[in-house]
């Protein structure tokens, strides 16, 4: 049996207003190998993007407090980082949605973290081996 390296985990970076839906998703995740930073704000989490190189997934909440929503930091992190993986969780699309969100994958809410899982491991099969 292959010993587990905890440097080895995917790092994703999840932002979601609601505390405990973020801590439901943040415990989830974890119990699935993941390295997890949350955020309350698309503002916070622009920063963490800025000061944190290993951050490999974003799952985003569409609509979020503060100046920046879930699309402005899809841009922003797809921007800053070409290679990041980016969930966006949506009610639905807002009235005039031209893609500003290209190369994001969305999922409709409410979501099972039982239906994001598998999506996640899609998204990043080719990220999980570095060889």
């Amino acid at each position: 049996m292959a010993s587990y390296d905890p440097s080895d985990r995917m790092c994703i970076l999840i932002v979601e207003p609601d505390p405990h839906v973020r801590a439901m998703a943040a415990d989830v995740l974890e119990q699935e190998g993941f390295e997890v930073i949350e955020a309350s704000s698309a503002d916070y989490a622009a920063t963490i993007l800025q000061s944190r190189n290993d951050v490999r997934i974003l799952f985003t909440e569409a609509a979020t407090p503060g100046d920046l929503n879930g699309f402005d930091l899809t841009r922003i992190a797809q921007t800053q980082k070409p290679q990041i993986v980016v969930i966006v969780a949506v009610g639905a699309l807002p009235s005039g949605f031209s893609g500003a969100a290209p190369e994001a994958r969305f999922v409709r809410k409410p979501y099972r973290m039982a239906d994001v899982i598998p999506l996640i491991r899609e998204l990043t099969r080719d990220q999980s081996d570095p060889g």
